[in-house]
């Protein structure tokens, strides 16, 4: 089982977003995932709510102090992924779940705020024993300027930038209002190829081989 914990100190950055993506990827897929949301707010969890019963991933919260226990049961169950969706700000739950990662995702936006916080969440993220990435969100959909800069401030913190950058793209709002994610409803080509792209990369990184995909199932 590989867990991924996705993290980043400032909040709006679209953590809660590439949980349920990365999560539904994996499972139309065919792989066992679980979206395990450790912030208060429980963003992912009201999502998983708005969804049609028995979809996939299967989706819990999680405390901090409850994570090493969710973690053995999902193990047990024979889930092949989990990924950790966890809060902003200063708080226990990021640096838990980092602990026990094998890959952390660093989501960042373009923005000033965002780039001055991420070298706080990089420093947390180099005590914990898996190699972390940062992941652009909500990049502007033309042109390479916004990835240029974000892989300059990435690189002063030396963390590297995941290769493929999730643009702004209103899909993922309305995909989230439906309880879904952008691969579900399909209705932009360019936001789910953008997400596709990202889950390969990281299925490439996890070593998750290959499972029977449960795409048009």
């Amino acid at each position: 089982m590989k867990v991924v914990a996705i993290t980043m100190q400032k909040g709006g950055v679209g953590k809660s977003t590439l949980t349920r993506s990365l999560a539904v990827a994996a499972s139309e897929d065919g792989f066992n995932a679980l979206a395990l949301d450790m912030d208060a707010q429980q963003s992912t969890s009201q999502w998983s709510y708005r969804r049609e019963e028995g979809s996939l991933p299967a989706v819990a919260f999680s405390t901090e102090r409850d994570l090493p226990r969710h973690l053995d049961r999902a193990r047990a169950a024979g889930c092949d992924l989990v990924i950790i969706d966890t809060p902003p700000a200063r708080s226990q739950e990021g640096p838990a779940a980092m602990e026990r990662a094998d890959l952390v995702l660093i989501p960042c936006t373009p923005t000033i705020e965002s780039f001055e916080q991420f070298p706080i969440t990089a420093q947390v993220a180099k005590r914990a024993p898996a190699e972390a990435f940062g992941v652009l969100m909500m990049a502007a959909p033309n042109g390479r300027s916004d990835a240029q800069a974000a892989d300059a401030v990435f690189a002063k913190s030396n963390v590297q930038m995941a290769p493929a950058v999730i643009s702004r793209r209103k899909a993922h709002e309305v995909a989230s209002c439906a309880g879904k994610t952008v691969q579900e409803i399909g209705t932009d080509a360019k936001a789910v190829a953008e997400m596709n792209a990202l889950w390969a990369w990281l299925k490439g990184k996890l070593d998750l081989g290959v499972k029977v995909s449960k795409r048009g199932s």
